[in-house]
């Protein structure tokens, strides 16, 4: 499609915004497009309602993540699942099961959506470049927004209260020990989502599972723990670590690869000692082939026993090419080890005193950490126990 003709496309849009007619794909939640203008917009009696509710609760203090969290324990289907529920098909696609959720992220838009005030908001977003489909956001001063476009679901009162309230709950994280620490390391282990810093009222900081904290405890468990806490076990951890290895590298290497291959670590004399029979035997047998070629070519072997002979040597060397191929992997897993447990050890060496954790030494040291517990357990209960696993790099989890 011509230059030109994208532009004048993109300015007959804009025109129609600023009109006021709905250009969007979807039609916006709590509403339909009207049956006989698509660019007008009705209330949908099906949805409409659990828009004034999230609005009621808003402006009575309850949190997005608590409104997200309220709508999926009473099976409330999201926009995106919405959607999909209009247009499915029993027949066709078989029972119908939900896989998303309302989130945070997601309440907090609609909250702040003036949609609902009759007000027809569009032009939040634009394309840079008609090369790419990447979409960047445009500042709110420059959105097209037109009033009193189509009904509207709440009134501006209750539109403003629940502003207000959103900008009471805003809550800023500071700390002088870098609260982001350890900010792309720390995920939780039941769902993989990261596990998010937030801070009480208190200044009490502490982390919990990303999807848990956006959708709820329906989407996965809460996996709260302490930042402190966080911080004490990863520190004594590595210490510990460090220490053996300081004390003496070659028992604590010993050990780690007992714990990552003891079966080849162990079989390690014999696989070796068998892969060299079997290269000399694979060897003979090549030998053996290229005289009985030999042989069957001068006449001094029949044909019939010629073709049983390199039957029964093909099924040899094929087993003895498969025997050794294994033996080689196993052999090479062993050698590999070796190498990343030398290279972990001289990491973990270089931490045998410091006096804080800090982000370049987690980020060196370590690939991931995680935390899972029992679900439905939530946060920390007079005993009940959160696993804390460190994967360092090369080596992983170290028991």
């Amino acid at each position: 499609m011509p230059l030109d003709f994208k532009i004048k496309i993109k300015s007959t849009l804009h025109t129609k915004a600023r009109r006021g007619e709905y250009l969007g794909a979807l039609d916006p939640y709590g509403y339909l497009r009207h049956p006989d203008d698509k660019h007008k917009l009705i209330i949908n009696e099906e949805t409409a309602p659990v828009v004034r509710r999230m609005f009621e609760m808003c402006a009575a203090g309850i949190g997005a993540r608590s409104i997200a969290t309220t709508l999926n324990n009473e099976g409330i289907l999201s926009p995106k699942e919405y959607t999909r529920f209009r247009k499915h098909n029993p027949e066709r696609d078989g029972e119908f099961e939900r896989r998303h959720f309302w989130t945070r992220t997601y309440v907090h838009f609609m909250l702040q959506n003036e949609i609902y005030v009759g007000s027809m908001v569009q032009g939040r977003q634009y394309t840079p470049s008609y090369r790419s489909k990447k979409r960047e956001p445009i500042p709110k001063e420059d959105w097209v927004v037109v009033p009193d476009m189509h009904e509207p679901i709440i009134s501006r009162e209750l539109f403003d209260e629940a502003q207000k309230r959103l900008i009471a709950r805003k809550k800023t994280i500071k700390a002088k020990d870098e609260p982001a620490l350890f900010a792309g390391l720390f995920y939780c282990e039941a769902c993989g989502t990261s596990m998010k810093l937030g801070v009480s009222q208190q200044k009490y900081f502490y982390y919990m599972c990303g999807r848990s904290q956006a959708i709820g405890t329906v989407a996965c468990s809460s996996h709260y723990i302490n930042r402190d806490t966080l911080y004490q076990v990863v520190q004594e951890d590595i210490q510990r670590n460090a220490r053996l290895f300081s004390e003496d590298t070659e028992k604590a290497a010993q050990k780690l690869m007992e714990l990552k291959c003891a079966d080849q670590q162990k079989q390690t004399a014999t696989m070796k000692r068998d892969l060299a029979s079997a290269k000399k035997r694979l060897a003979d047998l090549d030998m053996k082939l290229k005289r009985t070629y030999e042989d069957n070519m001068s006449g001094k072997l029949p044909d019939h026993i010629f073709t049983m002979f390199i039957a029964d040597y093909d099924t040899e060397r094929a087993t003895l090419k498969a025997n050794i191929a294994e033996m080689e992997k196993a052999l090479e897993k062993v050698r590999d080890t070796k190498a990343d447990i030398d290279r972990f050890a001289a990491l973990i060496r270089k931490c045998t005193s410091f006096e804080k954790l800090d982000r370049f030494m987690l980020h060196e040291l370590i690939d991931r950490i995680t935390i899972y517990e029992t679900p439905g357990m939530g946060r920390c209960r007079k005993g009940k126990e959160k696993r804390i696993t460190i994967y360092y790099k090369f080596v992983g989890a170290i028991q």
